[in-house]
């Protein structure tokens, strides 16, 4: 450990520095910022990036851990350092600390605490945004499953996913501390679940589906789940309220030999968005297709002196987009045409020269001009998209990812879907987070 020292903090007043990694690259501090069974993180700065970060710490001493298990955890821990994906915290180093008994990890910081606390502290989620929660843990859980050869988490709960509360984003983190659950339970004096038996001893990745539904329980339950402890489901499956949401569990939580992996369940129904078909091609010798008229919103009765809003066109990278929504009891009821830009010049023609200036070719036979003229350009696609957004539990930016990942669109598109959306629920719904 480095002798303490003094560093400015942002706010003009200092703050101790009661550590730094072997190369002097990363600082911790004394301000403890999370605490687990197993580990304490503090809060920590990276010198040559210049951003906050954690600095999570596993001491052997209070835990009689052994320097077998010590090595062991870092083993697991550092396969951390080489995944890459935006649903799993991002880990930067990795050691163990002989003189002090203990494993130091530097990770992402995320100020929101994880998804147990955030969820305890924001009591009325909606189901959409459990949705989104959920395609967020699935989209990491099937870049760990798909792996050569495939990662289990093995224990993953609501308090090993963190959240970032400001933009929504949800992130898996903790990669490596299944080596510790034979010492939880020893610690609880209790056996493990047959489940949680399964997990240890079979690593079979489908039980972090089994880990992945009991998550999804105890957002839309508030009850909160072990995997290590729980062997009956069936009476919190019950006090789900939305069938769909019910049904999609039971699949999780069902026996291992039917139970689907994360890319199934992100192609499941209950967690698609609201797509309007798309609208049949023009007649024959039509022109290009355009967005239809706007239908009247969702808004429940007229006649209460909310209108509708034309929010306006706006041009992207692959598509033109075309927003129209309407405010009804404190939520915006938004209908997005999106356009697909056609690479076809419109007045290109077979041969490649501008339309109505003939070439020299053209000139010198004629019977090139004979030839049958080129077909019509295939109409641009029109997709049509329904949502609402409700300044309780939405933002501009996770609105702007969500649609971004329903449809592939480019960073450039989704982030003048985001910017939009920021303008116009400022404009709209004043003082709502969107709006912000």
């Amino acid at each position: 450990m480095a002798e303490a020292e003094r560093a400015a903090a942002p706010d003009g007043e200092e703050e101790e520095i009661v550590e730094t990694d072997p190369e002097g690259r990363y600082y911790r501090y004394g301000e403890v910022v999370g605490r687990g069974r197993f580990k304490q993180i503090y809060k920590a700065f990276d010198t040559q990036i210049g951003i906050d970060v954690a600095w999570s710490k596993i001491c052997a001493e209070p835990h009689h851990l052994s320097g077998a298990q010590l090595r062991e955890i870092v083993e697991e821990m550092t396969k951390g350092l080489e995944l890459e994906h935006p649903n799993i915290i991002k880990c930067f180093k990795c050691w163990e600390d002989h003189d002090a008994g203990c494993i130091n990890l530097i990770t992402e910081l995320f100020t929101s605490g994880n998804l147990r606390q955030y969820r305890n502290l924001h009591k009325h989620l909606d189901l959409k945004a459990v949705k989104r929660m959920a395609r967020q843990i699935l989209r990491g859980l099937d870049y760990l499953h798909t792996m050569e050869p495939p990662l289990m988490h093995g224990d993953l709960r609501c308090d090993k996913i963190y959240v970032n509360g400001h933009s929504g984003e949800i992130k898996i983190g903790d990669l490596g501390l299944a080596t510790l659950i034979p010492l939880r339970w020893e610690a609880d004096g209790t056996g493990p679940s047959p489940e949680a038996a399964e997990a240890v001893n079979r690593h079979d990745v489908r039980t972090d589906i089994y880990a992945f539904g009991l998550c999804m329980l105890e957002l839309l339950t508030l009850k909160q789940l072990d995997p290590q402890h729980t062997a009956d489901t069936g009476e919190v499956l019950q006090e789900v309220t939305d069938d769909e949401a019910r049904a999609f569990i039971a699949q999780c939580v069902g026996p291992l030999a039917t139970r689907p992996t994360a890319e199934q369940l992100l192609d499941d129904t209950f967690l698609q968005l609201k797509k309007a078909p798309l609208p049949p091609p023009p007649a024959e010798g039509g022109g290009a297709a355009s967005a239809p008229a706007p239908e009247p919103l969702p808004s429940g009765d007229e006649g209460e002196g909310e209108g509708h809003i034309a929010i306006g066109k706006l041009r992207g990278e692959d598509y033109n987009f075309e927003f129209h929504g309407k405010v009804k009891d404190g939520k915006m009821y938004f209908r997005l045409y999106m356009t697909q830009v056609s690479d076809t010049p419109a007045a290109a023609t077979s041969n490649g020269d501008a339309a109505g200036a003939p070439s020299s070719q053209s000139q010198q036979d004629p019977q090139q001009q004979q030839q049958p003229p080129a077909p019509p350009p295939a109409p641009p696609v029109v997709r049509t998209i329904d949502f609402v957004f409700d300044p309780e539990v939405d933002t501009a930016d996770a609105l702007a990812a969500e649609i971004s990942d329903e449809f592939s669109l480019s960073p450039t598109d989704t982030e003048i879907c985001a910017a939009a959306l920021r303008e116009w629920l400022a404009k709209e719904m004043p003082g709502s987070e969107g709006g912000k």
